[in-house]
């Protein structure tokens, strides 16, 4: 199991508390997981991933993409209720940290699975401009939904492949996007989305049409740059679902498998997390996250900066 700082202090608390250490007395700190670490000859380790490498002509598409948005955004003067990103990201039922610690110095950190790697579902999230989050819209890997109610506020779909192909995306403009706060009066509206061949095909542009919508593509191998969700908001979602099942995971009295394997959690309980993972996400950071990707600048300039700003560091000391 990969071990984070986080779970050193989970683990420093939960030992504190069958000690009988008073919480006022011990709190297991960052700084004071820091130390011992020191103390004890470990450290971070992580593993490594190849960063996307943008093209040659990248400045060329960022600018024509810009453009293309300030001349839909003076032509039909969208609120910033009415601007969204939407995309799709994995969310596998084994989720380790990237980091764990280990002894320094040494060459290799074997990390070993609980079995469900690469059991996974499909997440739909969707943000508007003006830091709304909407409905997080999640599609199974597996034939039919199951018939255990699901929590309040998320929407679960179920396919063969656990795939968002045309046809959920048609559902998701219907069940989720228009019923953002004005999709029953069709308000004028532009919706951000890569180029996936699901987001192009002609029943989602025939319905984006319907609900009065204006569709703007993200040029290929420029999402990092350009997606609102790539660039400031599946990092911390993934980070908050990360914490949620090391909480789960940590106390180790798990159900196995006939193979010795931990059971996966179950689909309701993914559910919670992925909701309260998404409501954690900061509205703050969405915003400049669409001032970041040159989607809903001010039109004079005067918010142009924003696209060179570096991102803050986190400030509850989490691992980057």
């Amino acid at each position: 199991m990969p071990i984070s700082r986080a779970v050193i202090q989970l683990k420093a608390v939960e030992i504190a508390k069958e000690l009988n250490i008073p919480t006022a007395d011990f709190k297991a700190s960052l700084g004071w997981c820091k130390r011992m670490m020191r103390r004890n000859g470990l450290t971070l380790r992580r593993r490594t991933s190849l960063a996307q490498r943008l093209p040659s002509d990248s400045g060329e598409k960022l600018l024509s993409f810009q453009r293309y948005v300030i001349n839909l955004r003076k032509k039909h003067s969208y609120p910033l209720d009415q601007i969204g990103n939407a995309d799709q990201t994995p969310v596998f039922f084994d989720m380790p940290t990237p980091v764990t610690v280990h002894k320094k110095g040494e060459k290799s950190v074997i990390i070993k699975p609980t079995g469900n790697e690469k059991s996974r579902v499909t997440v739909m999230l969707a943000c508007l401009a003006d830091g709304t989050k909407l409905p997080p819209y999640v599609v199974l890997k597996r034939n039919t939904v199951p018939k255990e109610a699901m929590p309040a506020g998320i929407i679960v779909r179920a396919q063969e492949k656990g795939w968002t192909e045309t046809e959920l995306v048609v559902d998701w403009l219907k069940v989720v996007w228009g019923r953002r706060r004005g999709g029953l009066r069709k308000k004028r509206n532009m919706r951000i989305l890569d180029a996936f061949c699901g987001h192009l095909s002609d029943p989602v542009k025939k319905q984006v049409k319907a609900m009065n919508g204006d569709l703007v593509i993200i040029p290929g191998t420029m999402t990092s740059q350009l997606q609102v969700l790539d660039a400031v908001v599946n990092k911390p979602f993934k980070d908050n679902l990360r914490k949620k099942y090391t909480e789960w995971l940590l106390p180790g009295d798990h159900a196995l498998t006939p193979t010795g394997k931990i059971q996966k959690p179950p689909v309701r309980l993914l559910c919670e997390w992925i909701l309260d993972a998404w409501d954690a996400v900061s509205p703050k950071s969405i915003i400049h996250g669409f001032k970041k990707c040159c989607i809903s600048n001010a039109l004079d300039g005067s918010e142009d900066e924003v696209l060179w700003e570096e991102p803050e560091e986190p400030e509850d000391g989490s691992e980057e």
